[in-house]
């Protein structure tokens, strides 16, 4: 299958694979206003079949017309299989925060004072195909996709003051397939310390001490026996 058939099959097929799509957005955030990442691009194996292609040439096309794909400076690509699926994982490092700027069509990032900002809409997304007459544009909506795992999640430096997702210690996670029409999210942008670590750090310098005094111990009453 040629790259325009491809395209135009994947521009019809975004909205079609209802079950058989998996996408997954993960993003730490930093105070030096950059985002280091990894997306997940697949479908169910066996999909590309389908539709005369592979699942991964499916998984390609899908990903190169998202909004990141084009704006990523530098992001290694690589294989993806996991539960059935098969695609791509799209991994980046230290991206400028404004490469997730927001859209009229689509959920970003954007920093404001000492917060990090989530906002836009969530189920937007827009597929290009290539006719003979120029570009076209195909916009599907992401909420007729309810049996798809569209997931994002987003890790904030510091503490989150606010969301309309799900809030686990630093990281805000969206379901896009059942979730709300748009993104909403603010947390600290100055990196705070993870409780967890400090009380790991608490617990070694007690069981260092202890180690010490007992060795002191044990030389002290080795002296004076």
């Amino acid at each position: 299958m040629n790259r325009r058939k491809l395209a135009i099959v994947a521009a019809g097929v975004v909205v079609a694979l209802t079950g058989c799509l998996r996408f997954d957005a993960n993003l730490t955030l930093s105070p030096d206003d950059s985002v280091t990442g990894r997306f997940i691009v697949a479908v169910k194996a066996g999909t590309g079949t389908s539709y005369g292609t592979t699942d991964r040439a499916m998984a390609e096309n899908i990903w190169a017309d998202y909004p990141a794909a084009k704006a990523l400076g530098h992001a290694k690509v690589s294989d993806y299989r996991g539960d059935g699926y098969v695609g791509i994982s799209v991994r980046f490092s230290k991206e400028p925060l404004t490469t997730f700027a927001p859209t009229a069509t689509a959920w970003g990032i954007t920093r404001v004072g000492d917060e990090f900002v989530v906002s836009g809409p969530s189920n937007a997304t827009t597929t290009q195909e290539t006719g003979s007459s120029g570009t076209g544009t195909f916009a599907g909506d992401l909420s007729q996709l309810s049996d798809a795992e569209l997931m994002v999640a987003i890790t904030f430096p510091g503490p989150v003051t606010s969301a309309n997702g799900a809030v686990q210690g630093k990281t805000v996670t969206w379901n896009l397939s059942d979730g709300p029409a748009t993104l909403e999210a603010r947390g600290s942008a100055v990196a705070t310390e993870d409780p967890a670590v400090r009380i790991a750090y608490v617990g070694f310098a007690v069981i260092a001490l202890g180690a010490i005094a007992y060795a002191l111990a044990g030389k002290l009453a080795r002296r004076y026996s």
